[in-house]
């Protein structure tokens, strides 16, 4: 199958995003950045936020795990080049030893406080 026999959201035969799917990232990613109080609801309801995207589980995955620290790091300039670096392909697994990570990065932090 070539990429112009595939719907526009359609994986490709590798497993890797179509342009159309990191579109959908990067159109969120964007508006989080231009519109603060999307950027906050993305924060505190994910859920909410992301309704209307039509995201991969990994995608959804990726924009819940998100933090203030995060978002204040993201600015329309360096978008471009964080799509760039940011091009490697995960796999369900993946995303689950990442969120792993995450969880166990939580659990250290809420140890350390007092």
């Amino acid at each position: 199958m070539t990429t112009a026999e595939r719907t526009p959201n359609q994986p490709a035969p590798d497993g890797t995003e179509t342009t159309a799917e990191q579109s959908q990232v990067k159109d969120v990613l964007e508006r989080a950045v231009a519109d603060p109080e999307f950027g906050r609801q993305l924060l505190d309801d994910p859920d909410t936020a992301l309704a209307g995207y039509q995201l991969t589980e990994v995608q959804l995955l990726l924009l819940r795990s998100l933090d203030e620290e995060d978002l204040a790091k993201l600015t329309p300039e360096n978008l471009e080049e964080f799509f760039a670096v940011d091009s490697a392909v995960y796999t369900p697994e993946d995303a689950a030893m990442v969120q792993q990570g995450y969880e166990m990065y939580d659990d250290e932090l809420d140890d350390e406080q007092p």
